[in-house]
C-alpha cells in the first residue's frame, strides 16, 4: 500500500496539471468582457476624415488697395491656384484666381451713392476648402463728398481702413492726404473695444522707444520695429470722456517727437441695443468708426487728419 503511494501521487499532479491548463485555455478563447470594445469594432463611435490642408491653408491677406473715383484695386496674397471672392456682407461683388507665385488682383466698382461699405475675403483652395479671412476693408466715404454740381468739384477720396479683431488697424489710403505726423513720426490709428482695452499703432523713419501717454500719465512703450512700425496693446485703460493722447519717440540721440491729438471714446455699442453693424462719426479733424465683429462684440478706430495735432 505504502509502495503505491508516490504513483498515485504523480497520477494527482498530472490530473491537477490538466485541469488548469483547460482553465487557462478556456479564459484565452473565452469572450472580452462586456465594458471593453476596440477600434475596430466599436462602430458607435464614426472615425472622423482627416481634411487635407485644413491647417496648412493660411487665409487671404489684402496688401494695398489703389482708388481711382469709384474705381479700386486690391493686391494681396493666397493659397497658390485658389478662388478669391471679394464680398459685401453676403454678396459678392467680384472674383479672382491667385497665381502660382501666391499673389492675386482685383477690381471693383463702388456706388456712387454708398458712404460706408464692408468687404471681406472668401478663399476656396484648390482642394474645395472654404476659408474666410479675419481681415475686413472699410471703404469710408465723407456723405458731403458725395454731392456733385457742375460747379463744384468735390474730392472723393474714401478712407481705406485694414482692420482685423486683435491687431492694429492699418490706413491704406487717409481721406485727409496724409496722418498726423511729424520728422517721419506719425499716429496712424487708436484701436479700441467696450471695455478699454485699446492699441495704438504708427510708424516711424527713425528708429527708437515709443512712448504712450493719456493726459501727462505714461501708459507704457514699445520700440519702432526693423519696418518702421510700431504698436501698443493695453488692457482696460481708456475711460470714458474727453483727454488728450500723446505718442512720443524718443530716437538714440536723445532728441524727442511728441503728438498729441484730442480723443473721446465713442458710446459703447451693444448687440443687445440692436446696434447697427457699423457706426461712422464723421469730425472736423478725425473718423470714428464702431463695427461689429465676426463672431460678437464690438471694436472701435479712430483715423486723424494732421491738423488734429495741439501742440
Amino acid at each position: 500500500m505504502f509502495k503505491s503511494k508516490p504513483l498515485l501521487m504523480l497520477i494527482t499532479g498530472l490530473v491537477l496539471a490538466l485541469v488548469l491548463w483547460g482553465i487557462v485555455q478556456a479564459m484565452q478563447n473565452g469572450p472580452a468582457p462586456a465594458d471593453i470594445t476596440t477600434t475596430e469594432n466599436n462602430t458607435d463611435t464614426p472615425i472622423k476624415e482627416t481634411i487635407s490642408g485644413q491647417y496648412t491653408n493660411a487665409p487671404a491677406s489684402i496688401l494695398s488697395a489703389v482708388q481711382s473715383g469709384l474705381d479700386f484695386t486690391l493686391k494681396g496674397t493666397g493659397v497658390a491656384g485658389a478662388g478669391i471672392s471679394l464680398r459685401s456682407e453676403t454678396k459678392e461683388l467680384v472674383r479672382t484666381k491667385v497665381s502660382g507665385q501666391g499673389n492675386w488682383t482685383l477690381a471693383f466698382t463702388t456706388d456712387a451713392g454708398s458712404s460706408s461699405l464692408v468687404l471681406d475675403l472668401l478663399m476656396v483652395t484648390p482642394d474645395g476648402h472654404q476659408i474666410r479671412s479675419d481681415q475686413s476693408l472699410f471703404v469710408i466715404r465723407n456723405p458731403h463728398s458725395l454731392e456733385v454740381t457742375e460747379d463744384i468739384q468735390i474730392d472723393r477720396k474714401a478712407l481705406l481702413l485694414l482692420t482685423a479683431p486683435g491687431t492694429h488697424s492699418r490706413v491704406l489710403q487717409s481721406p485727409y492726404g496724409g496722418l498726423p505726423q511729424r520728422s517721419g513720426f506719425a499716429l496712424e490709428a487708436i484701436d479700441y473695444d467696450n471695455s478699454g482695452g485699446v492699441i495704438f499703432s504708427g510708424r516711424s523713419e527713425q528708429s527708437g522707444k515709443v512712448r504712450i501717454y493719456a493726459g501727462e500719465n505714461l501708459v507704457g512703450e514699445s520700440h519702432v520695429d526693423s519696418q518702421g512700425r510700431w504698436s501698443l496693446i493695453f488692457g482696460n485703460i481708456m475711460p470714458l470722456g474727453e483727454y488728450k493722447i500723446s505718442a512720443e519717440l524718443v530716437v538714440t540721440d536723445g532728441e524727442t517727437i511728441r503728438l498729441t491729438l484730442p480723443f473721446a471714446r465713442m458710446r459703447p455699442l451693444f448687440e443687445a441695443e440692436n446696434s447697427p453693424k457699423i457706426l461712422v462719426e464723421h469730425l472736423d479733424d478725425r473718423i470714428q468708426i464702431g463695427r461689429a465683429l465676426f463672431g460678437g462684440g464690438y471694436q472701435y478706430s479712430v483715423i486723424y487728419a494732421p491738423i488734429a495735432l495741439v501742440e
